[in-house]
């Protein structure tokens, strides 16, 4: 035995298991380092269990790259791998940032619908923290380049890569012993990690090392290309719940014009008399209704699952974005109940987010494009309410980050201000001013006074980490904010409504459909959404919010409502 282990470890290849051992220490370092700068609030929330099956993860990914020792004569195709690394690192800590997500195959699948969204992603970079993975692997390259030999051990890389597999298959033990579930040869595909998003966002939880994303993503990736997305039938149960929700009589047409205003990344702490000045007196109007608690839900990235959520009360399906995968389905819409023409404006490409097929679904049979600051977009917005348009979305998108749109404000902060709450307050407040023309033509035009008027955000952009720096600066400066939470503000206009009623409880965008088409003379359309009607004081939950996730989820995926016409 003593033998094989020597002429294993051959004097010839004693270098290369010096790199090896090197390499896959600093890769192992790096994934813990990685885990404490994406996931340190989690620090004291994982089990036993959890960390040890997380611990196997980073052993079998460090295993795994470092085997490349034994692979690569040109030492220069290692510190290439090395890098390589180090950029998926930094990819993933940004997109954390902004997102509350590891990169995955859908993130890759959006990309091509988000042309000139690419500092969005940038503004994120904190180069102390990021560049440091960059100044690790230049460290182990000088001592690679200056005093190591590379041999190629065949036998060796088989027996590492063998060990890799090992501790990635207990990995998934632990895992199914944990969590009650089926073995995975493919373990830690997007469908099987713990789910991202809860109903009150808690930060992604995270059961595989990053290093392990390129992998499992390939399986992923091939899966979604070629449209395959898993099959979640409705059960009995779940038609049960469904009959409860959907009372199958004939539909309405709507009875009153509607306006729906989708602004870009609003949060309800941006909304005050110093900063949107137009929005906020639109809030004290007599028959304004307003609610300042609205927890978003979105899943995954930021995406057009805003739009489905208002114009149809369904929540996303939970991976993926709705629009990229079941643009022909039918959706229960409130604009597909407009007795005339119904106009959609969008701040980007008809082909961004899909909106070709989504649109149409939504009830909307022309779509106009405009590229131009929102100042521009409300004036063509009151311009469509002059031509007799009573049925009309718009979407914008000036305050997506990175708040670019700043430089169109005059309102002044302090000089030391954080750089993106700089950025974000003078971007809303910029916005502020496009929206002061058709706030100012509703106080003034009766033809628009009889509209029902719906203005909300699609979703939250701010990191929890960057919104509270924001909000230590904002109270070491006793700064007039509201608190910072990450809820949106919701604003309905109606003629009915009386008394400029609020809503201070906790509610979620899924109320947001029914509360509108409380207004609009439906009551004998057969779809109500999954949520609350927020005007009535006396009406209960009949379905939680997780428990909207999973049947809406099945209701997309099976196009329950082109069935049930």
């Amino acid at each position: 035995m003593r033998e094989r282990i020597q002429q294993f470890l051959a004097i010839g290849n004693r270098a290369n298991w010096c790199v090896f051992a090197i390499f896959a220490i600093f890769i192992f370092g790096k994934t813990l380092l990685f885990d404490h700068f994406a996931f340190r609030e989690l620090a004291l929330q994982s089990s036993f269990a959890g960390i040890l099956s997380k611990t196997f993860l980073k052993i079998a990914a460090a295993l795994l790259f470092a085997s490349f020792t034994f692979l690569l004569r040109d030492k220069r195709w290692l510190i290439l791998i090395s890098f390589l690394i180090d950029t998926w690192f930094i990819a993933n800590l940004i997109y954390m940032r902004n997102n509350h997500i590891l990169l995955d195959a859908e993130a890759f699948n959006m990309s091509s619908n988000l042309h000139g969204y690419f500092w969005s992603v940038l503004i994120y970079i904190e180069w102390g923290i990021d560049l440091l993975f960059y100044g690790l692997t230049a460290l182990f390259s000088l001592v690679y380049l200056f005093t190591i030999k590379s041999q190629r051990n065949w036998r060796a890389w088989g027996i590492i890569l063998l060990t890799a597999i090992a501790f990635h298959l207990s990995s998934e033990a632990i895992y199914v012993a944990k969590h009650k579930t089926s073995f995975d040869i493919l373990p830690f595909i997007r469908e099987r990690r713990e789910p991202v998003y809860g109903t009150h966002f808690p930060t992604t939880v995270a059961n595989t090392s990053v290093l392990y994303s390129p992998i499992y993503i390939l399986a992923d990736y091939f899966l979604m290309i070629n449209g395959i997305q898993p099959q979640r039938p409705l059960h009995d149960v779940d038609c049960q719940t469904m009959a409860m929700l959907d009372n199958g009589q004939p539909s309405d047409t709507l009875q009153s014009p509607l306006i729906i205003i989708l602004l870009e990344s609003l949060e309800n702490w941006v909304l005050t008399p110093q900063i949107m000045p137009n929005l906020y007196r639109l809030t004290q109007h007599e028959h304004v209704f307003y609610a300042d608690r609205i927890h978003t839900q979105i899943i995954g990235a930021p995406s057009a699952d805003g739009q489905l959520i208002i114009n149809t009360g369904l929540l996303p399906i939970n991976a993926g974005a709705t629009c990229l995968y079941y643009g022909q389905h039918t959706y229960p819409a409130a604009m597909s109940l407009a007795p005339d023409s119904t106009v959609c404006l969008l701040p980007h490409d008809i082909r961004v987010w899909n909106q070709t097929e989504m649109s149409p679904a939504y009830g909307y049979d022309t779509t106009i494009c405009y590229c131009d600051i929102d100042t521009i977009l409300f004036q063509k917005l009151n311009a469509l309410v002059d031509e007799g348009k009573r049925y009309i979305q718009c979407i914008t998108q000036s305050t997506h980050a990175p708040f670019l749109s700043e430089k169109y404000s005059h309102l002044p902060l302090p000089e030391d201000m954080p750089w993106v709450m700089y950025n974000f307050i003078r971007a809303f407040n910029a916005l502020d001013e496009g929206i002061g023309y058709f706030v100012r033509k509703l106080e003034t035009d009766p033809v628009l006074q009889q509209y029902t008027i719906v203005i909300t955000a699609d979703h939250r952009i701010l990191h929890h980490e960057k919104r509270c720096q924001m909000q230590r600066y904002a109270d070491a400066h006793h700064m007039p904010l509201q608190p910072m939470n990450d809820c949106l503000p919701l604003i309905i206009y109606s003629p009915s409504i009386q008394g400029n009623p609020r809503y201070t409880e906790d509610a979620y965008q899924m109320d947001i459909y029914p509360t509108y088409m409380s207004l609009l003379g439906t009551e004998q359309y057969r779809w109500h959404g999954f949520g609350i009607n927020l005007l009535d004081n006396n009406q209960q939950r009949s379905i939680l919010p997780d428990e909207a996730y999973i049947l809406s989820d099945k209701v997309i995926r099976n196009d329950y409502f082109s069935r049930a016409n």
